[in-house]
């Protein structure tokens, strides 16, 4: 079953007094056999990314901060909802995007709601990967979150690119929460001649917001429409949190959002990363990454959980406090293992607005 409260998991309760930043998690030394074949600049035609070519850092006006979604200077501490949206390509930078996306975008079904994802980025495209993991990008995002970002653990998911499928009905995204603490997320392609693609999130706790979308007494004030307002301005925000959705599209034109990822770094705070919702993604392409890269990211928090435990762990002689931080990585090692075996599932379900009805199982929708 799903997480309800990821601060409960024993590995976070128990080390809750703990802090040790992660560096962004590494690729595989292995490449062979990957889903996702991994390119360098020898391999495809890209530019070398350039930070002082094809970005234009520029900080948010204001951000809205949890759990009141209360307009504020800055956030802290974690309390980041989402910024107004804010530039950070330069027209250099976009048009590269835009040059690699046309070339890797998958001829594949939809994965969830009206849109396919392209994923894979971090591997195929040299320039995405030195893009995602560019330091004076990170540093950028944590200012804006109010806490210190890496790369997400889910390599594939750094970034994702969802594409509208023109004529398809339906929401392009169904009300969901994300699979990750942070997304960062753009336009590539101008709104102005596309009908519908409106981003709406519910004002409310998720989990609370989830519940009046199923009992049909969510009111209109407790929504908001956010616009991306110009293609490469990005909006960050914690959509872990936020109950959010795409409205559907009536425009033969494409509508193509870039997806960053970022988890938090601090190793004693959970990134909320669920296995199911990046295996169900990858089903179009018919692989299983994300069980392999959820492997490697737990592999990765609990290693570096370890490796903070013996920098930061003050000196005692209770050898019982010492053995429950030992057993709580043990713990989070067994919960994972469990899931990646199959034995347990942590989907965490959507909103299908066209049935107006909560569903878990979007593998099977996917296959339908």
């Amino acid at each position: 079953m799903s997480v309800v409260n990821f601060n409960q998991l024993p590995i976070y309760q128990v080390n809750a007094d703990l802090s040790y930043d992660q560096p962004n998690m590494p690729l595989p030394d292995c490449k062979a056999g990957l889903p996702y074949k991994f390119q360098t600049y020898e391999d495809v035609d890209e530019p070398i990314f350039d930070p002082s070519m094809h970005l234009n850092l520029q900080m948010p006006a204001f951000v809205k901060t949890l759990p009141g979604f209360n307009k504020q200077a800055k956030a802290k501490d974690g309390n980041l909802a989402y910024c107004k949206p804010c530039q950070i390509l330069s027209k250099e930078g976009l048009k590269v995007i835009r040059k690699i996306v046309e070339r890797e975008m998958p001829d594949v079904a939809p994965s969830r709601g009206s849109r396919t994802a392209l994923r894979g980025l971090y591997y195929t495209s040299p320039w995405f990967r030195d893009f995602h993991s560019c330091p004076q990008l990170l540093d950028h995002v944590s200012a804006i979150a109010g806490e210190r970002l890496v790369v997400t653990h889910d390599l594939p998911s750094a970034p994702q690119v969802n594409s509208s499928v023109p004529g398809v009905e339906g929401s392009a995204e169904f009300w969901h929460w994300d699979s990750i603490n942070y997304v960062g997320n753009f336009l590539i392609n101008d709104m102005k001649n596309i009908e519908g693609g409106d981003l709406e999130l519910i004002k409310m706790e998720k989990r609370a917001g989830m519940k009046a979308l199923v009992d049909g007494n969510l009111r209109q004030d407790q929504m908001e429409k956010v616009s991306y307002e110009a293609p490469g301005k990005m909006m960050l925000c914690q959509g872990s949190e936020i109950l959010h959705h795409v409205t559907p599209i009536r425009s033969s034109i494409k509508r193509t959002v870039v997806i960053l990822a970022f988890a938090r770094a601090d190793v004693f705070k959970p990134d909320k990363m669920v296995m199911q919702t990046y295996v169900q993604e990858d089903k179009p392409r018919g692989n299983k990454s994300g069980l392999y890269e959820f492997f490697r990211g737990r592999a990765w928090v609990c290693g570096n959980a370890l490796m903070g435990m013996t920098r930061v762990v003050p000196y005692t002689e209770h050898g019982e406090q010492l053995a429950e931080r030992l057993r709580s990585v043990a713990e989070e090692l067994k919960r994972c293992a469990d899931l990646v075996e199959g034995n347990t599932n942590d989907t965490i379900g959507f909103f299908d607005e066209t049935k107006k009805k909560f569903e878990e199982d979007w593998i099977k929708k996917i296959e339908n």
